[in-house]
């Protein structure tokens, strides 16, 4: 109990060492978020006073308390000791234990009015900064319902509806005004209706499509069309054997997806090799427990029919080798000779999972990168037409959820300069060195202790219904998991050191 109140002053403003280095996972995550403060709050079970230090920086915390890809975690020095600390888990128990108070209305300070078109994690992040500012910020979103893809289309059993449904509340509580089923077709719309600066991120909404013999047989679908059909209950039956085509995270989601609308087998077919496929590994696992098989360095050559109308096989040659480029651009070689093809019987429906497409219907003549996204520059956030300004999958196609929260408060920033006269482009301060724990300096003193598990629906049951699978922690079981934490962004010297000596005298002094 005494190391618990010690740690608690150390990070209150009797904290007496120097704060010389960042946390490694502070420096990871990309929004730069307080990792060590909230973790530490946790610990304490001060989940009130742990969300407040969360939503200084992100507005989701009960999002990416699910779907984040935490680097955080890969970069965490509890690892060197024994497993990282469950720093995502830890997040979404701190919003999924007690009920949140809903923020008051932000003041408005600023005359200056802010339109956003698309209501997914890049424009609600940059509205949630820009309110907090004191801008009148409006969102408009062409579905009916505020989100992007983190409403439509990732399936209910990894983000419930109403989890995402909290984090929008939240925002719109600030002041935000979000108006769902209205598409902006005409920048001069807004334009013409006072807003001093327009934000674009209306993401990468169109399903990528393969271009081979049979693709318009019956049977074939896209891989974004089921997933919001599903997503909004209309959940169609798919019976006896289903094929993913693609490697990708909306891969899986579509083939664990397509196992609980009574698939009999479920198969994902990709060009990459198992090692190299984009998916987290942890998608492709918990896939593969659900009962997923899967066929790596495959690439579809023809998608066949027997009777002339649905599909029935595919025709794959075998890949090689794949090579991925700066701007993510898939390459591949095909083998050929004796042995190359590879042929799959018996298929009665294929899924198309292999990327995703920016179209973001505005007649504004904007200028496209390589990639696919709306070209900006890369320090202010802004296209080639004056005042517009984009983030997140608008211009990287596919990104991932925190990825996209640090670009709408990139653009926030960028933005709150150009309505202030000032140049938009990011001006960073150096950021300090990360505290990185070697093997050879843990101290004999820290005792190892794994991580606590996610408690889980077993797979078996899991898929037969839409349930989260993911049950979350107990609050017990959070705050054991959270003492795990070394705090070394603070305390380094007893850690990185090997000083027990200042240890000791913060406890005599407490």
């Amino acid at each position: 109990m005494q190391q618990l109140q010690v740690v608690s002053y150390i990070h209150g403003e009797r904290c007496w060492p120097s704060v010389e280095k960042l946390a490694p996972c502070e420096e990871a995550c990309p929004i730069h978020q307080d990792v060590p403060s909230y973790v530490i709050a946790i610990s304490q079970g001060k989940l009130e006073e742990a969300r407040a230090i969360i939503r200084q920086t992100n507005p989701f915390p009960s999002v990416c308390g699910r779907v984040c890809h935490h680097p955080c975690e890969t970069s965490c020095n509890r690892e060197v000791v024994d497993e990282a600390v469950a720093i995502m888990w830890l997040k979404r128990l701190a919003t999924d234990q007690e009920v949140e108070k809903r923020p008051k209305r932000a003041k408005m300070t600023r005359q200056e009015k802010v339109a956003i078109i698309g209501s997914g994690p890049a424009g609600l992040s940059a509205a949630y900064d820009l309110v907090r500012w004191g801008y009148p910020v409006t969102v408009y979103e062409g579905s009916p319902v505020a989100g992007g893809m983190l409403t439509t289309a990732i399936p209910d059993f990894i983000l419930p509806k109403e989890i995402v449904q909290a984090d929008i509340d939240y925002v719109r509580a600030l002041g935000v005004d979000i108006r769902t089923t209205t598409w902006i077709r005409d920048l001069d719309y807004l334009w013409g209706r006072g807003f001093r600066a327009i934000l674009i991120s209306a993401g990468a909404q169109k399903s990528g499509e393969l271009k081979i013999p049979g693709a318009d047989l019956d049977g074939v679908l896209l891989a974004l069309p089921l997933l919001r059909e599903v997503k909004q209950g209309e959940k169609t039956k798919l019976r006896g054997r289903v094929v993913v085509i693609g490697g990708g995270n909306v891969a899986m989601d579509v083939a664990r997806t397509v196992l609980r609308l009574g698939a009999n087998e479920v198969h994902v077919a990709c060009l990459e090799s198992r090692r190299d496929m984009p998916a987290f590994s942890w998608e492709i696992e918990v896939a593969e427990r659900e009962g997923v098989k899967f066929h790596p360095s495959l690439a579809p050559q023809r998608f066949g029919s027997s009777d002339g109308s649905r599909v029935g096989f595919i025709d794959f040659k075998r890949v090689l080798s794949t090579h991925t480029d700066e701007q993510g651009r898939l390459t591949w070689t095909l083998m050929e000779g004796p042995g190359s093809e590879y042929n799959m019987a018996t298929v009665d429906s294929i899924i198309v999972a292999i990327g995703q497409g920016v179209d973001i219907g505005l007649n504004e003549k904007l200028t496209f990168n390589s990639g696919g996204g709306l070209l900006v520059d890369a320090d202010s956030m802004l296209t080639t037409v004056s005042g517009v300004f984009a983030a997140g999958d608008v211009i990287n196609v596919v990104g991932t959820v925190s990825e996209s929260i640090a670009a709408g408060r990139h653009a926030a920033g960028a933005i709150d300069r150009y309505l202030k006269g000032k140049d938009p482009k990011t001006t960073s301060a150096p950021r300090k060195e990360a505290a990185r724990l070697e093997a050879e300096m843990v101290p004999a003193f820290l005792t190892r202790q794994p991580r606590w598990e996610m408690p889980a629906i077993p797979a078996r049951d899991a898929i037969r219904g839409f349930g989260e699978v993911k049950t979350g922690y107990a609050l017990w079981e959070g705050v054991e998991e959270a003492k795990r934490c070394l705090n070394c962004r603070t305390c380094s010297s007893c850690i990185f050191e090997r000083h027990q000596l200042c240890f000791e005298t913060a406890t005599r002094i407490l």
